[in-house]
């Protein structure tokens, strides 16, 4: 049975005068993609989709080099939930607090551009597109972000989406089985030693 794997980045600098969106991997961030790749390898994925976000982007492509050379395919629907345009990251339980309202109330625009319910669509759509692409034959990797990784998850699954959310680190991962997208494994810590 093959599995998709949908992983949620690795560490990145917080900087508060940047959009989240544009922020990058830290140096703990890209040594933890060491350990990431570790956990990957076993699904023997034959390429790897990133969010062209710069932390999804890097991880990818640090990973791909570390599990010899696969090639990243970028797709934008893999993106994060749309928070430039009236979210500033603030404190983080400001933050949280900002996310909680979005998992509870998924189509009401808690924050950002979107409702949690237009990430998940639009996620769908990517993840549907690679799974058509690929045509069943293969594990696919889908390297992104937290939010949309657990609003697609919680679509499928009987989980808390908060919680779930609260509980992946960076790196984390959420291993799926095709077709039904039923959790099979999840590794909170994909990064640690």
């Amino acid at each position: 049975m093959s599995e998709l794997v949908l992983v949620r980045h690795s560490i990145s600098a917080h900087n508060p005068v940047e959009a989240a969106a544009d922020w990058r991997l830290t140096a703990e961030g890209l040594r933890r993609c060491q350990r990431l790749a570790l956990h990957l390898a076993p699904y023997q994925a034959q390429r790897l989709y990133s969010s062209p976000m710069p932390k999804a982007l890097q991880t990818a492509e640090r990973v791909a080099r570390l599990l010899d050379g696969l090639p990243v395919s970028e797709c934008p629907l893999l993106a994060e939930h749309s928070r430039q345009s009236n979210a500033p990251y603030g404190s983080a339980a400001d933050f949280n607090a900002r996310m909680k309202r979005l998992f509870a109330a998924p189509e009401e625009l808690a924050f950002g551009d979107e409702t949690a319910f237009q990430a998940k669509l639009r996620f769908q759509r990517g993840v549907d597109a690679i799974l058509e692409a690929a045509n069943g034959a293969e594990n696919i990797v889908v390297i992104s972000h937290g939010t949309v990784m657990v609003l697609f998850t919680a679509r499928y699954n009987p989980v808390d989406s908060y919680q779930l959310w609260q509980s992946l680190n960076m790196p984390a991962l959420i291993a799926l089985d095709l077709p039904d997208f039923r959790i099979n494994r999840v590794i909170e810590d994909a990064g640690a030693p």
